[in-house]
């Protein structure tokens, strides 16, 4: 007893360095890991398993019956086509499975936020606001880009792998953070597991929903998208009431443990769907880059992506250094927008009915641009909340609709590359997404809290995002006359 000091029970007492320094801990939680991901692996590989002797079977039938059913000559073979269900238990239990797929990826993208300031101002006090920026860009990056691949895959029938894959990478990297104490190991688990994670499992589940209706779409992708904004609003208030009572580790392996039964929810569902089995192709529908409406609104997310990010990362800051709030209300600014964001993922598509949903994305990317200028003169607190919860709304119009939108013959004619061109839309506009908030990074000057430069720029890639997707809504409005005639 004599011998503890009063700095080592400060020592002690210190959330960040007790996790490396006590081996056991480190142990414990390492096995933890190893066993959930076991478990995940297992499971998977059994559903895999069982799902690849369906899908043989089924085609082995499939093999007899065209050998046994000759077509005539002169006449042409017609498969037929199974009917989109536009609804049904199994359809929007897929929305529920894509529920938890948003929590687990843009849930915790939407996050970062929070995380950021911490690492500010705690944790990583040497790195500069563009490099701790890096970490939440790699992340939204990976989420969105990894589509390129995972895209073609699904359309090829490895929806269930995919998924299983994907939901491992995410809990493992959350569990990985909580060990973190230097900035490499924040980018590794962080950026790029969790990143890598969320991508791999996006694209799938977003293709399963898509497939499974057609007028109802908009509104199924928006109900799912709501995880999003549900775990971005959870997940800043988590950590913010236990980050000091349990500290840094423990608070960050609870949101973890969230994401593991989330994981498990998603995998248990979408992976009782059989993958639709076709062909080995490209990875990339080459024709799609001759496609100018496609290429026109997808360069048009990447203008979008590239201003997405800046408010939700240093929307704390602002509020700290410009607005002088106290930490903790800086923290629940980011809740303040997301939870905005649930009702612009699905009140805005209620009207699809009457406005094509690409029409309503236009017009929300245009209130964007407004509110990016409009952060300019939000100079007091009552004036940011109003600010917020409006910035917030609009925010939730943007993650959504693009996905729902890509399902449009106008912008997709063949379905069967549905998960192709919407990996190929979101691998172009991750080029945004990285480059986005660490050139907003080195724009802010947190010493004299001055924002205006990252403000403007956040506005002027707005209202780029808008020009360039004039074309496209005009070739989507004209395609729908023309089906109503």
């Amino acid at each position: 007893m004599a011998n503890i000091t009063p700095r080592e029970n400060g020592k002690l007492q210190t959330p960040l360095r007790g996790v490396g320094d006590d081996p056991d801990q480190v142990y414990n939680l390492g096995f933890s890991i190893l066993l959930v991901v076991g478990v995940l692996i297992i499971l998977g590989r059994n559903l895999w398993t069982s799902g690849m002797g369906t899908i043989e079977q089924a085609d082995t039938r499939s093999l007899q019956q065209d050998e046994d059913e000759a077509v005539p000559s002169g006449q042409d073979a017609v498969e037929p086509v199974a009917p989109v269900p536009n609804g049904g238990l199994q359809a929007w239990l897929s929305v529920l499975a894509g529920f938890c797929v948003f929590v687990n990826s843009w849930g915790l993208l939407a996050s970062y936020g929070a995380f950021q300031e911490y690492y500010l101002t705690v944790l990583l006090t040497s790195q500069s606001p563009s490099s701790i920026s890096w970490v939440g860009s790699v992340q939204a990056t990976l989420i969105v880009m990894v589509g390129v691949v995972t895209g073609p895959l699904v359309d090829s029938g490895y929806l269930r792998v995919l998924i299983t894959i994907g939901m491992i990478l995410v809990v493992f990297g959350i569990m990985m953070t909580s060990l973190a104490t230097q900035y490499y190991q924040i980018l590794l688990a962080q950026g790029f597991c969790v990143g890598i994670g969320g991508g791999i499992a996006y694209i799938p589940a977003m293709v399963v929903i898509s497939s499974n209706f057609t007028t109802k779409r908009p509104i199924a992708i928006g109900c799912a998208a709501i995880g999003s904004s549900v775990g971005s609003v959870v997940f800043p208030i988590m950590f913010r009431q236990l980050q000091p009572r349990i500290g840094f580790p423990w608070t960050v392996r609870s949101i973890g443990f969230i994401n593991l039964s989330l994981a498990i929810l998603a995998v248990l569902i979408l992976c009782r769907r059989p993958g639709k089995k076709t062909r080995a192709r490209s990875m990339i529908e080459w024709r799609a880059f001759t496609d100018l409406p496609f290429m026109l609104f997808s360069t048009s997310l990447t203008c979008v992506m590239l201003a997405y990010y800046i408010p939700l990362f240093y929307v704390p800051s602002y509020a700290r250094t410009q607005l002088h709030t106290t930490r903790s209300l800086s923290f629940y600014m980011v809740a303040i927008i997301n939870g905005a964001s649930a009702f612009g993922r699905v009140v805005p598509y209620f009207l699809s009915a009457y406005i094509p949903p690409i029409a309503i994305l236009c017009l929300g990317v245009a209130g964007s641009a407004l509110a990016m200028f409009t952060w300019i003169a939000a100079t007091n607190l009552p004036g940011f909340i109003v600010w917020a919860c409006y910035w917030g709304f609009l925010s939730g119009v943007l993650v959504t609709a693009p996905t729902a939108i890509i399902g449009h013959p106008a912008l997709c004619p063949d379905p069967n590359y549905l998960g192709t061109r919407m990996g190929m839309m979101w691998g172009i506009s991750s080029f945004g997404s990285l480059v986005g908030t660490p050139i907003a990074g080195a724009l802010v000057d947190l010493s004299v809290a001055d924002f205006l430069k990252a403000q403007v720029f956040a506005g002027c890639l707005m209202v780029g995002g808008v020009m360039l997707q004039l074309w496209p809504v005009l070739v989507v409005m004209k395609h729908d006359r023309r089906i109503d005639k």
